[in-house]
C-alpha cells in the first residue's frame, strides 16, 4: 500500500486558511470601522458548516483546532457513487468488440470520475499485559496489486458498488483518471487495473497497461501503439541506425503482446547476421523513450 492520492471520500478535507475565531474578529473589526470592505482573502474564508459549530465550534474529533484551516469543495459535489456514464458506454463498447484496442475507454477514463481504494495500514503496535498484538496507530494508504510477473498495478473502480464487490472494507477516494494515473506512477505502478472483480461473465476486469497508464498521466490522447504516426516515425529511425542490414520495422497489434514489431532484413543473410541485427535493432530500441512509453510489451517477428 502506498498513501492516498486524493483527499477523503466526502471531498473535503483540512487545508491552510482562517478558522472560526479569525472570521469572529475579522467581522467585529470590520463593523467597528463602519462595515469596511473585506479584503480579498477574507472573501475567499468559507464558513464552517453547521454540524463542526454544532457539535465542535472550536477544534475537530482529535482535539485540533480549526483556526488557520479552511474546507474545500467537493470536486464532484453531484457525485451518487454510481459510475459515470461516458465510461459505462465505453466499456460497453469495448466489452462487445466495437472498441477492441480500448481507445474510447481511456479517452472517457481521463476526465472521468474513478474511485482509488485507501485502507488503513498500522504504523505502530504495541503487546497488551495478555500478550496480545494490537495497532496502536494506523495511517491511510493507497492499495496495490502484485502481479504475477512481479510487477505493481493499481487497482481502479468505476463505482462504489464495484469496489464493494472487491474489497467491502477499502474505502473510496474520488480522483480524476488522470490524476489517479499520475499517482500510480509516482508510486512505481506499470498498469492499472479497472473493476478488479467484475465477473467473466460480464466481461471480467480490464487491464490498462503501461503505455496507457503513461498517456493518462501525461494527459494526452492515448492512440494504439500500431496506429501511432509518432512512434512509427521514432521505429523509422530504429531501423536506419540500428543496421544497414535493416529495409523496414513497423508495429502491428500483437497476438501474444501489446506489439509485434515486423523486422524485415535484406536477404540473403546467414543465421549468425541475422541474430546479430536483431541484437542490435533490440539495443536500439531499448535507447528510445517513446518505445518504452508508448509499447508495454512487444514481440519482434521476422518478415512483413
Amino acid at each position: 500500500m502506498t498513501s492516498a492520492p486524493g483527499g477523503p471520500a466526502d471531498g473535503a478535507g483540512p487545508t491552510n486558511g482562517g478558522g472560526p475565531a479569525d472570521a469572529a474578529e475579522r467581522a467585529g473589526t470590520a463593523e467597528q470601522a463602519g462595515a469596511a470592505e473585506p479584503s480579498a482573502g477574507e472573501r475567499a474564508q468559507r464558513t464552517l458548516p453547521a454540524h463542526f459549530r454544532e457539535k465542535s465550534p472550536l477544534t475537530d474529533t482529535a482535539g485540533v483546532t480549526w483556526e488557520g484551516r479552511d474546507y474545500s469543495v467537493s470536486p464532484f459535489p453531484g457525485d451518487d457513487g454510481s459510475a459515470p456514464a461516458p465510461v459505462v458506454a465505453a466499456l460497453a463498447a469495448h466489452r462487445a468488440g466495437e472498441d477492441p484496442h480500448r481507445r474510447q475507454l481511456v479517452a472517457a477514463l481521463g476526465t472521468a470520475r474513478v474511485l482509488v481504494p485507501i485502507m488503513a495500514v498500522a504504523t505502530e503496535t504495541g503487546t497488551t499485559a495478555h500478550g496480545l498484538t494490537g495497532d496502536n496507530g494506523a495511517d491511510m494508504a493507497m492499495v496495490s496489486l502484485t502481479a504475477p510477473d512481479g510487477s505493481t498495478v493499481l487497482p481502479l473502480f468505476t463505482s462504489v458498488g464495484a469496489l464493494a464487490a472487491w474489497r467491502s472494507d477499502a474505502r473510496p477516494v474520488p480522483v480524476v483518471g488522470a490524476q489517479a494515473a499520475q499517482a500510480a506512477v509516482q508510486e512505481g505502478c506499470t498498469a492499472l487495473l479497472l473493476d478488479a472483480a467484475t465477473p467473466e461473465a460480464e466481461g471480467g476486469p480490464v487491464l490498462l497497461p503501461r503505455s496507457v497508464l503513461w498517456a493518462l498521466a501525461q494527459g494526452r490522447e492515448w492512440i494504439p501503439p500500431h496506429e501511432d504516426p509518432e512512434l512509427a516515425r521514432a521505429l523509422q529511425q530504429v531501423a536506419e541506425e540500428a543496421s544497414e542490414q535493416v529495409v523496414g520495422l513497423e508495429a502491428g497489434a500483437g497476438e501474444r503482446a501489446e506489439v509485434d514489431l515486423h523486422l524485415q532484413l535484406r536477404p540473403g543473410l546467414t543465421a549468425g547476421e541475422v541474430r546479430a541485427v536483431v541484437d542490435a535493432v533490440t539495443a536500439r530500441l531499448g535507447t528510445e523513450e517513446i518505445v518504452a512509453e508508448r509499447i508495454s510489451s512487444l514481440r519482434i517477428v521476422l518478415g512483413s
